[in-house]
């Protein structure tokens, strides 16, 4: 028992023996009794929204752990042997992103670990490993805003962190690769629409009331451009008749409110909404059967129900055009 203590008391000191000869952390052999053990926080970031116009960012904390090691130089970098720029996928749909230093360095390269030259520096993240105990390294994942993509769940399973030992006799290349494991970056995209104004805001029809009558033959029109979904959307219409503004009392043979119909196209959506029968339709089918839609267009007509002669004053209503990726 005796023995075995001296025997390890005499490896650390040669250990702490050969550090202190260098007289230079970056220079000193990093010489370990135990393979280091590295782990990470979450790599799932908050959901994507392609329409923000922020990036989506998450920091990710790395924790080497070592059980015996001379303090030495060590570099963490990400291998992508697939290729860059860096791509989470879904399918045949892809999503940019990339892992770098909380300053905006870069850490992944193609290259796997070569002994005195690869991770570069300009793509790895230098410290110091502790002589005993464990260091946490802070990357972060970016995935840049302004992505019009499917949505769904994104992963890239191509990445993997790489731990390597710095420093040497002569210099602070790689000198040995301590870790390597994987990394899997993954986001989630929200399945969402963009609805601009659209080219008119107001449909007037006082020309199509003649001696108090609607003529339902006035068809005035509004088209919403540059329509964006990440998903497949229904049509919703939603309205009532048009009421009058101010009070003005109900009359026998004349009405006092005035209906209308709307009819709508989104694609393969469309629906009409007549609101003497109903306050609210949708269409039956989505816009397209899947993927995105980037500058679709809505069109939209409308025109007056017949009635009965309408009591004079002024009338509005509002039609409330929807679409939603989740209904």
């Amino acid at each position: 028992m005796i023995v075995a203590l001296q025997r390890a008391l005499a490896t650390l000191f040669a250990l702490l023996v050969l550090l202190a000869a260098s007289g230079d952390p970056a220079r000193a052999l990093c010489i370990t009794t135990g393979a280091p053990t590295v782990t990470t926080s979450s790599t799932v970031l908050s959901p994507y929204d392609p329409f923000s116009a922020s990036d989506t960012i998450l920091d990710v904390q790395i924790t080497i752990s070592v059980p015996l090691i001379a303090a030495c130089q060590a570099a963490l970098s990400f291998t992508r042997t697939a290729g860059l720029p860096a791509v989470m996928s879904q399918g045949g749909s892809n999503l940019q992103y990339s892992v770098e230093t909380t300053s905006g360095q870069t850490l992944m390269e193609t290259t796997g670990y070569v002994s005195g030259s690869s991770p570069a520096v300009g793509n790895r993240l230098d410290f110091t490993l502790p002589l005993l105990g464990s260091t946490t390294q802070t990357v972060r994942i970016r995935v840049p805003a302004g992505q019009l993509v499917t949505a769904g769940s994104y992963s890239d399973l191509q990445l993997s962190l790489t731990l390597v030992a710095l420093g040497n006799l002569v210099g602070t290349a790689p000198t040995a690769l301590l870790v390597q494991q994987p990394f899997t970056p993954s986001v989630n995209v929200l399945s969402k629409c963009v609805l601009p104004a659209p080219s008119t805001s107001t449909l007037d029809f006082t020309s199509a009331i003649s001696n108090g009558i609607p003529n339902s033959g006035v068809v005035l029109s509004t088209i919403f451009n540059n329509v964006q979904c990440t998903a497949p959307s229904i049509l919703r219409l939603g309205g009532s008749a048009m009421q009058p503004v101010g009070s003005i009392p109900a009359r026998t043979a004349f009405d006092n409110f005035i209906n209308w119909r709307a009819s709508g196209n989104f694609g393969n959506a469309s629906t009409v909404l007549s609101t003497d029968v109903a306050t609210q339709v949708s269409s039956t089918t989505k816009n397209v059967p899947s993927g995105i839609t980037s500058n679709g267009t809505i069109n939209i007509d409308v025109n007056l129900l017949n009635g009965n002669p309408i009591i004079a004053g002024s009338y509005q209503g509002t039609l409330v055009v929807t679409i939603d990726p989740n209904l």
